[in-house]
C-alpha cells in the first residue's frame, strides 16, 4: 500500500503540472512545468481565447468555464457538499472581453490555488477521493490538450 504522502506528493505535481504552475523544468505529462493550463492561457489575449474553428465547437474561453466548473464542483465535495452539477451551464462562456478573460484566469488560478491548499494539508485518501483526484487530473488534461489544439488553430 502506498503512503498517503507518496500519493499526495505525485498527485499535487502532476495536477501543478497539468495547470501550468509546476516548479520543473522538464514535464511528466507535458513539455515543461509550465506548459498547463495556466501558463498557456496567460499568454493569450480575449480575442483569441473566443476565437472557435467552427460557430458550433468551444473557444479556449469555453473549456477555461469547464475547468473552472470542474476545480469548483472538486472542491466542494472536498469541503463535504453534494452540489448538483450543471454540465451545459458549464460551457456558457464561449466570448470574452478583456476584463472577462482577465476575471476568468483569476478565477481559475485563485479556485486551483485554493484546492492546493486544502489537499496538501490531507491526512487520509479514502477510495473515492482517490478516484476523484484521478478523474479530476485526468479530465483537466484533457482539456488542456484541447486549449492546446485550439491555440495551434487560431495561431496558425
Amino acid at each position: 500500500m502506498i503512503p498517503t504522502a507518496e500519493f499526495t506528493k505525485w498527485f499535487l505535481l502532476l495536477l501543478a503540472e497539468t495547470f501550468g504552475v509546476a516548479d520543473t523544468p522538464s514535464g511528466y505529462i507535458l513539455d515543461t512545468g509550465q506548459s498547463g493550463l495556466l501558463g498557456t492561457i496567460n499568454t493569450l489575449s480575449a480575442e483569441v481565447a473566443s476565437a472557435a474553428p467552427t460557430p458550433e465547437q468551444a473557444t479556449i474561453a469555453s473549456h477555461c468555464g469547464h475547468v473552472l466548473f470542474l476545480l469548483q464542483y472538486f472542491a466542494a465535495y472536498e469541503r463535504g457538499e453534494t452540489p448538483e452539477p450543471d454540465w451545459a451551464g458549464s460551457w456558457a462562456t464561449r466570448i470574452v472581453d478583456d476584463a472577462a478573460w482577465q476575471a476568468l484566469r483569476q478565477e481559475l488560478q485563485t479556485t486551483y490555488d485554493a484546492l492546493m491548499a486544502r489537499l496538501q494539508v490531507r491526512d487520509t485518501w479514502p477510495e473515492s477521493g482517490v478516484a476523484a483526484s484521478l478523474m479530476l487530473l485526468a479530465h483537466c488534461a484533457y482539456h488542456v490538450g484541447e486549449i492546446r489544439q485550439r491555440l495551434m488553430w487560431v495561431t496558425a
